[in-house]
């Protein structure tokens, strides 16, 4: 075999261990992210989000601690971010307390800025006396609806329902009562009348969403407007 022969058949054999040892490091950095990945994720409160590049930081640092005291370097791990907590604050709704008072108190706390509409929106809820005294916590983010069902302890419900052609008040009124909608088939007629919508009842599929005041879904179903 020839000098060129052997030294080549050397370099070849040298490029094959380089490569196993390439393969070797790459595959024991992987299992080192994903080692440190699970300690990070159970040690945080957080679903904590730990890439590859936090790994390569971590693991230059822990080199570097191999060369250097661990007092230098504490201060340079990498930092995991993690998701900000909700904003959450605290309100207190006193006993008679007004829907002006709890208004002013929301507004008071930045988890709304119109007391008008606040005031319209618990009307149209039928939910001016529903209100419950005590101290809640309320994520600074909720919709102002949400807010108000929490401090009403009442429960959304949304309700499909099918009028058909030529139903009256009447019919209309018992099957929302039957749907658990309204409390009374009779007092829903005799608004009905009232109104002077009676026979006015648009037939279609309506999605009704509760708790909502009667002459909502009035409005709702005859395309009309009452005051």
């Amino acid at each position: 075999m020839s000098f060129f022969n052997k030294l080549t058949d050397f370099f070849f054999k040298i490029f094959r261990i380089l490569v196993v040892l390439l393969v070797v490091l790459v595959l024991g950095f992987i299992i080192k992210w994903k080692i440190d990945t699970l300690y990070f994720q159970n040690t945080s409160n957080t679903d904590a989000n730990f890439t590859i590049r936090d790994e390569i930081n971590k693991t230059y640092l822990d080199i570097k601690n191999l060369f250097y005291n661990e007092e230098e370097t504490e201060n340079l791990l990498p930092v995991v971010e993690e998701p900000i907590d909700k904003i959450i604050v605290q309100i207190t709704i006193p006993q008679d307390s007004t829907v002006d008072d709890i208004g002013k108190e929301l507004i008071d706390k930045n988890l709304m800025k119109d007391l008008n509409a606040f005031k319209t929106l618990v009307h149209n809820m039928g939910l001016e006396n529903k209100f419950v005294s005590g101290t809640y916590e309320v994520n600074k983010d909720s919709k102002i609806k949400d807010t108000i069902l929490m401090l009403t302890n009442t429960q959304a419900r949304e309700y499909e329902v099918e009028i058909s052609k030529g139903a009256a008040g009447d019919a209309v009124g018992k099957k929302l009562e039957k749907l658990g909608i309204i409390q009374s088939a009779d007092a829903f007629s005799k608004q009905c009348k009232d109104l002077g919508c009676f026979y006015k009842f648009k037939p279609g599929t309506y999605k009704i969403e509760t708790p909502t005041r009667v002459v909502k879904i009035i409005e709702t179903m005859t395309g009309e407007t009452y005051n």
